[in-house]
Parts: structure tokens; sequence; C-alpha cells
């Protein structure tokens, strides 16, 4: 696989793959009445995004503030699901094949087949091999805090277009990037890859 995404676009972008957006998107949520409104006229949604994702005129919604507070508090901004079906598309058809493969083994969220129970499995597995090799050690547990509320915009978009050589995407994504205030933040959603394009 090239390490440039270039005229990648228009070859991903189908009526086919913006339907299997929403089918990921609305996997474990169907109950939910925005998605349930979706599902109704899904076939006019899914032709109206692409024309617009087509027509380089998509503009990205605003956010739903909540705050949750298990297991300690934090501000999450959610979406309009419209947005989040382009979220999707572009997880699985850009994302994932050019930038996952980046990621260092021990990288556990929101990857197949990785996740909270394999990490668990493989700190158990170091810890024992650590117990063997030098019979003490020590394991250090730490959190950076806020970190998505601290990632600047400016410099997240310049990682990306060095990755990124396709305009029409690079645009989309400069859309989403900067779709809430402020000069740092990126919004908190959890986005597991599939695989489809």
């Amino acid at each position: 696989m090239p390490k440039t995404i270039r005229n990648m676009f228009d070859k991903c972008l189908s009526y086919e793959n913006l339907m299997k957006a929403h089918m990921e998107s609305r996997k474990c949520k169907s109950y939910k009445k925005e998605i349930i409104m979706f599902n109704l006229k899904q076939e006019e949604y899914i032709s109206w995004l692409y024309e617009q994702l087509k027509n380089g005129t998509y503009k990205h919604g605003g956010y739903r503030i909540f705050y949750i507070h298990y297991p300690k508090e934090r501000k999450v901004e959610a979406s309009r699901y419209i947005d989040r079906v382009v979220h999707r598309w572009i997880a699985d058809c850009f994302l994932k094949p050019y930038f996952e493969t980046q990621f260092i083994d021990t990288s556990y969220a929101c990857r197949e087949n990785k996740g909270m129970h394999i990490a668990a499995i493989d700190v158990k597995n170091a810890m024992k091999h650590c117990k063997n090799v030098w019979n003490e050690y020590y394991i250090i547990k730490m959190d950076v805090r806020k970190y998505f509320q601290n990632i600047d915009k400016d410099i997240l978009m310049k990682i990306i277009s060095k990755k990124v050589a396709d305009k029409k995407l690079l645009k989309l994504l400069a859309e989403i990037v900067y779709s809430n205030d402020g000069k740092k933040g990126i919004p908190i959603r959890k986005l597991h890859f599939s695989s489809f394009c």
C-alpha cells in the first residue's frame, strides 16, 4: 500500500460504501430515535450525502454536548448521525488502510481484534515475562489528562497533510477537524474500524 493517499476520494465515494458506513454506524444503536428516523428514509439520506460529498458542498453539522460521570467526568460532543456516517466512511476507507498500519502493536483502542481484553492478556503475559527475567519489576499506571481537549488542530492538520495528498479528502478532513469551536480540542467519540473499501 502506498504511503500517501492520492486520488482515492472519488474511487471510494459510492452509494454502496456510504450505505455500508451507515450499516456499521448503526450497529448496537438501532433503537435510538435519531437512527430510527434516518432508517425511515435511508436511501434518500444516503443519496443526498453522496451528492454533497461529490460536489464538495458537505458541511459538518453541530454537536450535542453532554457530560458523562463514570468512571470520571468527561465532556462529550456528539455529532449528528449523518455526520457519523461520514466519519465511518472516512475511517474505514482511508484512516484504517493508510494510518493503522503505522500504529505500534501495543495500541489497543478502537482497533479490530484488539481492545481491553487483549490488552489485559498482553499485560499479564508481559508481567510473567518480567517476573521470569528480572524477578522484580514495576508497573506505572498513568493517563494523559484531557488529551483530546489539548490536541492542536493546526498541528493535527499538518500531520494529516503529510499523509494525504488528495485535495478533496484533505478538504473534508479539515471540515471535520475544525467543526467545533477553538484552536484546540477534538470531540471525543469511540469509533471502531471495520473494513469494506
